[in-house]
C-alpha cells in the first residue's frame, strides 16, 4: 500500500497549508514593506515640518545671539520621541545650540559643513534658515527608526501568529476537503480494484461530495452499467456463436462438432455406469437424385422435413445430429438390449414411409441405417462411427431402406469397399473397364434383335470384380457418370459395326443408373453421344430400373418424354423387384418391359411363378409394351416363356456375354439355337 504522504489527502493538505502560508507570508512581507516605506515617508515629512518650525522660531535667537532662547526652541522637540538630535548653526556654520535625547548620544557636528551622523537606521534632514534673502543659519535634525523596527517586529509576530492560526484553519479545511474530495476518489479507486479483482461490474459507489465529484461517481456508475450491458451482449453473442458453431444451420440439429463432443461425454458416462450405448448412422436413399433433379433448394427443404420427422421419433435423452449432406446420426443412451437400437432404427425408417410434399413435388424417401451397440470400455467415437458407417453401407448393398447391425464381417467388407473405391477412380484410365454384350432374341421369329451392353471391371491384382460390387460404389462416390458415359459411347460405336454385318437393324441396350438418369444434363449427354458416334437414335435402348422413378415421378416422366421424342427406346429393367411398380407404370412412356430373372429361376409347371410371370406378360401387353424375359438358362424355361406369349428372351442358354459379339454373328443371325425350341413347341 502506498504511504499516506503520497496520497491525495496529503497533497490536498500540503496545497492548502502551503498556499495559505505562502499567501500570508506574501501578505506580511508586503504589508511590512508598505508600512516601512509609509513610516519612513511620514517620518521624513515630520522632520521637514519640525525643521521648518525650528527655522521660523530660531531666527530671532540667531539674530540676537540668544542661545537661551534657541535652546528653549530646541527643547520643544522632547514631545517628538523619534527625534534624538537637533543642531542649530549660525550664519558662519558654527554650532550655536543643540538638543540630544536622553542617553542616546548622537552629538552634533562642530560645524554645519562637517556632514551628519551615519544614517543607517536613522533619518536626517537639513534646513537653511533665511530671513528675506539672507542666510542667518541652518538646522540639522536626526530621528531614529527604533519605533518603526518595533512596529515591524510586532507585525512579524502577529503574522506568525496568524500563520499558525491559518495552518489550523487549513488543517480543518483539508480534513473537510478530504472527506469531500479524496474520500469519494478513494471509494472510486476501491471500486475499480474490486472490478479488476472480482471481474464484476456491480461495485457501485455513492454519488456524494461536491458536484464535480458527484458527477464523477455518477459517470463511473453509468460506465459500470454500460460495461455490464455490453458484456451481457457480448456473452449472449458468444453463446449464440458457440451454439451456431455446434448447430446445423439448415435443420437446427446438432452438427458434427457437437455430435463428437456429445458422443465423448456419453461414452464416458456409459463407461462409468456400465450402460449399453448405441449409435445409428443414417444415410438417405436417393437423396442425391433429388438434388441433381430438382436442385439443391428443394433438397434443403426435404432435409428440413426429414429432420423434423426424425426429431419426433427420438427420445429426449438421445442425441440426433446431422453430420452433413444427407447423413444423420443418433446416439442412443441407456439401452436395455441391442433390440432397442433396432426398434429405434426401424421407427426412423417407418416415419419416412409417407411421401414428402416439397414445392409441389411428391417425393418418397427411404433410409439405410447402420447400427452399432456396445458397452464402451475402451471404445472411442471413431471406432463407433466406423462400425456404424460400415453397417450403413451393408444396408445399402442389401437393398436399401433397412437397418443392419454391425458385425466384424461388415468391418472387413467396409475396408474392401474403401479399397475398391480407391482403385475404381483410375480404372477407366488404366483400361480396366470394358464392355460385354449379351444377345436378346425374338420369340416369334427367332431373330437376334438386340445386344445388352454390360459394364465389367477386371483389376490386374483383384481379378474380375462383379458389377454388384463396384456399381453401388461408383454411384455413391460420383464415379458413375464417367463410367456411364464411357459405356454408352463405346456401345453406340460397337452398334454401328453390327449394322454392317446384319441385313436388318439391331439395337444396343445400355443400362443407366439412377445417378446418371437424374443428372440435369442426361438428355444432352445422350444426344451428344449419338451425334459423336453417328448412331441412329432408334437403335439405342436405355434400360432403367424402378428406383430411377421412385420419389421423382413428374421429373422422371418429363425426362423420359424428351428421350422418346429424341427417338431413343426405353425399357424398364428388373420389373417386379422394386417397390410400388404398378403405382406409376402407366404414367411413364416405356416401350419395353423386362421381367427380372428371379421370377424365371423357379419357373416350373403349375408353380406360383408361372402365374406371376403370365400376369406380368399380360400386363405389359395391355399397356402396349414389348415384354422381354431374362434369365433363360434351361430349355424348359424357354418353352414355358414362349408359350406364355413373351415377345423376347435373354439368357445364358441362348447366348453368353461376349466382348466381341461379331465373332458369333453368323450363329446369332441364323437363330438356330432358338428356332429349334420354338419350332419343336409348334
Amino acid at each position: 500500500m502506498k504511504s499516506r504522504f503520497n496520497s491525495l489527502w496529503s497533497a490536498i493538505m500540503a496545497v492548502v497549508v502551503l498556499s495559505g502560508g505562502l499567501g500570508l507570508g506574501v501578505f506580511a512581507v508586503t504589508m511590512s514593506w508598505i508600512n516601512t516605506n509609509t513610516s519612513i515617508r511620514l517620518l521624513d515629512q515630520r522632520l521637514a515640518t519640525l525643521a521648518d518650525i525650528i527655522s521660523q522660531n530660531s531666527t530671532a535667537a540667531l539674530d540676537f545671539s540668544d542661545k537661551k532662547d534657541a535652546g528653549e526652541v530646541l527643547q520643544a522637540l522632547q514631545t517628538e520621541p523619534a527625534v534624538i538630535t537637533a543642531c542649530l548653526y549660525d550664519r558662519h556654520g558654527e554650532l550655536f545650540s543643540h538638543y540630544e535625547r536622553g542617553s542616546v548620544r548622537r552629538p552634533c557636528p562642530a560645524t554645519a559643513v562637517q556632514g551628519g551622523l551615519p544614517v543607517q537606521n536613522y533619518r536626517e534632514i537639513r534646513r537653511v534658515i533665511h530671513r528675506s534673502d539672507d542666510v542667518v543659519g541652518s538646522v540639522y535634525l536626526v530621528a531614529e527608526m527604533r519605533g518603526l523596527r518595533d512596529r515591524n517586529r510586532h507585525g512579524i509576530i502577529l503574522a506568525i501568529e496568524l500563520a499558525l492560526f491559518s495552518i489550523l484553519i487549513a488543517a480543518g479545511a483539508g480534513a473537510f476537503l478530504q472527506r469531500g474530495i479524496s474520500k469519494p476518489v478513494s471509494d472510486l479507486a476501491r471500486a475499480m480494484r474490486k472490478v479488476t479483482a472480482e471481474d464484476t461490474f456491480g461495485a457501485q459507489v455513492q454519488a456524494n461530495g461536491p458536484d464535480e465529484i458527484a458527477q464523477l461517481a455518477t459517470g463511473f456508475n453509468q460506465m459500470l452499467s454500460e460495461l455490464e450491458r455490453r458484456r451481457e451482449i457480448a456473452r449472449e453473442a458468444e453463446l449464440r456463436l458457440s451454439e451456431q458453431a455446434r448447430t446445423d444451420a439448415l435443420t437446427a440439429l446438432p452438427n458434427r462438432r457437437y455430435f463428437v463432443e456429445q458422443l465423448d461425454r456419453d461414452l464416458a458416462r456409459a463407461s462409468r455406469q456400465h450402460q449399453l450405448l448405441g449409435l445409428l448412422y443414417i444415410d438417405l436413399d436417393g437423396f442425391k437424385l433429388v438434388n441433381d433433379s430438382l436442385g439443391h433448394h428443394t433438397g434443403d427443404l426435404l432435409l428440413s422435413q426429414v429432420a423434423d420427422r426424425f426429431r419426433a421419433r427420438v427420445r429426449a435423452s438421445d442425441t440426433l445430429a446431422r453430420l452433413g449432406g444427407d447423413e444423420f446420426t443418433v446416439i442412443l443412451t441407456s439401452l436395455r438390449s441391442e433390440d432397442d437400437a433396432m426398434r429405434a432404427a426401424n421407427s426412423l425408417i417407418e416415419c419416412l414411409s409417407h411421401p414428402f410434399l416439397v414445392e409441389g413435388h411428391q417425393i418418397t424417401m427411404g433410409a439405410s441405417i447402420g447400427i452399432t451397440t456396445r458397452r464402451p470400455l475402451n471404445s472411442s467415437d471413431s471406432d463407433l462411427l466406423k462400425q456404424a458407417d460400415s453397417a450403413m453401407y451393408a444396408a445399402k448393398s442389401r437393398g436399401k431402406n433397412k437397418a443392419v447391425h454391425f458385425s466384424p464381417e461388415l468391418g472387413r467388407m467396409a475396408r474392401e469397399r474403401l479399397l475398391l473405391e480407391n482403385e475404381l477412380r483410375g480404372a477407366i484410365g488404366r483400361n480396366e473397364i470394358y464392355i460385354e454384350y449379351q444377345p436378346e432374341f425374338s420369340v416369334e421369329s427367332g431373330r437376334l434383335i438386340c445386344f445388352e451392353a454390360l459394364a465389367r471391371w477386371k483389376h490386374p491384382n483383384l481379378g474380375d470384380i462383379s458389377p454388384t460390387s463396384f456399381v453401388p460404389i461408383a454411384e455413391e462416390s460420383g464415379l458413375m457418370h464417367g463410367i456411364g458415359e464411357f459405356v454408352m459411347e463405346n456401345a453406340c460405336r460397337e452398334c454401328l459395326r453390327w449394322q454392317a454385318l446384319s441385313g436388318y437393324p439391331i439395337q444396343v441396350a445400355v443400362n443407366v443408373s439412377a445417378v446418371q438418369f437424374n443428372s440435369e444434363n442426361f438428355v444432352d449427354v445422350v444426344r451428344s453421344g449419338l451425334k459423336r458416334t453417328g448412331l441412329a437414335p432408334e437403335l439405342l435402348q436405355i434400360e432403367l430400373t424402378e428406383s430411377v422413378m421412385v420419389g421423382l415421378l413428374d421429373h422422371s416422366s418429363d425426362k423420359m418424354m424428351r428421350l422418346r421424342a429424341l427417338g431413343v427406346g426405353l425399357a424398364m429393367d428388373d420389373f417386379g423387384t422394386g417397390y410400388s411398380s404398378l403405382g406409376y407404370l402407366s404414367g411413364l412412356p416405356f416401350s419395353t418391359l423386362k421381367i427380372d430373372r428371379t421370377f424365371v429361376r423357379d419357373l416350373r409347371p403349375n408353380s406360383n411363378s408361372v402365374a406371376m410371370v403370365q400376369s406380368m406378360i399380360d400386363l405389359g401387353h395391355k399397356m402396349n409394351m414389348r415384354v422381354i424375359v431374362e434369365g433363360i438358362e434351361e430349355e424348359a424355361q424357354l418353352e414355358m416363356i414362349a408359350s406364355m406369349g413373351a415377345d423376347d428372351v435373354q439368357g445364358y442358354l441362348l447366348g453368353m456375354p461376349s466382348t466381341d459379339p461379331a465373332v458369333d454373328f453368323a450363329h446369332y443371325l441364323r437363330g438356330d439355337r432358338l428356332s429349334i425350341h420354338v419350332m419343336s413347341d409348334s
